[in-house]
């Protein structure tokens, strides 16, 4: 009996407890019901807001703050450059905390290069976007891009992953691209991530794809747990979802590096779906702001 309830409650959504978690047409289950409960994430004791003086219940949607406005202004940063340089220390927005962020060292954080649609990269990308968008339902016109760098413990610890897989052939590199809720207004500022936990985008970029929305290690699916990916742009959209101000859908370019022979314990290769166990094994390499042609 208690084993029955408890598979019960594992099956029903997170958030509001009453109705089964959603299971996507690729049959990876979410932890939420639907979008309204993914905003507001796991069900906590109502507190009031964050800010000082307001008397609002918060919610985990803002989190902790009982409106978008009021999470603003619990965050004030000052804005960078409108044009920063390419290897300039970007600032991340906390929800969290009315202080200043901390600067740390450009080794020791997550960089977003704004790229510019004039040059050879933006040119390339949106070359291979095209070819690789396959829809019935029309096009995507990518309308930003930032690239990523990453500091080198993580960078070191993507490359010993292929190390490993080249003492039994070479690597294979496969483009895929990842997409999940955006919360943020991803885009339309300066290249910054939030550190929003239900913002799938800024979770997986900041951690690279050691944690996924809301802090969730790992994507469930058919192929089981592992971290999820499309060799297609326009089948990974369908995960795409901006939830706040951004007028842009936005998803992750990733590199996937696979054995020669796989094993469905660590990669799996199902048509357009792209499974890996372990992220050092799927790399972002680009944020994509990008709106649909019909």
């Amino acid at each position: 009996m208690h084993t029955s309830n408890a598979l019960r409650r594992d099956a029903n959504c997170e958030a509001c407890g009453a109705k089964p978690k959603y299971v996507d047409p690729s049959g990876m289950q979410h932890a939420y019901c639907g979008r309204s409960c993914a905003r507001t994430g796991a069900g906590k004791s109502p507190s009031e807001c964050s800010l000082k003086g307001c008397s609002n219940l918060g919610t985990a949607a803002f989190n902790g703050f009982c409106s978008e406005a009021h999470a603003k202004k619990g965050s004030v940063v000052s804005p960078p450059s409108a044009s920063p340089d390419p290897n300039t220390q970007l600032p991340t927005h906390s929800h969290g905390d009315t202080a200043s962020p901390k600067l740390t060292t450009a080794s020791d954080v997550v960089r977003l290069s704004d790229i510019p649609s004039s040059g050879t990269v933006w040119r390339e990308f949106v070359r291979e976007w095209n070819n690789k968008w396959l829809s019935q339902e029309g096009s995507a016109m990518v309308e930003k891009l930032y690239e990523i760098s990453y500091p080198a413990n993580i960078s070191n610890a993507q490359e010993n992953h292929q190390h490993g897989i080249r003492a039994t052939g070479q690597p294979r590199i496969l483009r895929t691209f990842h997409a999940s809720q955006c919360i943020c207004d991803m885009g339309t500022k300066s290249p910054v991530l939030c550190e929003w936990k239900s913002c799938g985008i800024c979770s997986v970029v900041g951690s690279a794809f050691k944690g996924v929305a809301f802090g969730v290690p790992y994507n469930t699916g058919r192929q089981g747990k592992g971290l999820y990916s499309s060799r297609n742009p326009a089948s990974a959209d369908r995960f795409a979802t901006s939830c706040l101000s951004s007028p842009y859908r936005v998803m992750i370019a990733c590199d996937v590096a696979l054995p020669q022979q796989l094993d469905k314990n660590t990669s799996v290769v199902a048509g357009d779906r792209v499974v890996v166990r372990v992220p050092e094994a799927i790399v972002p390499r680009f944020i994509v702001m990008y709106t649909k042609q019909t």
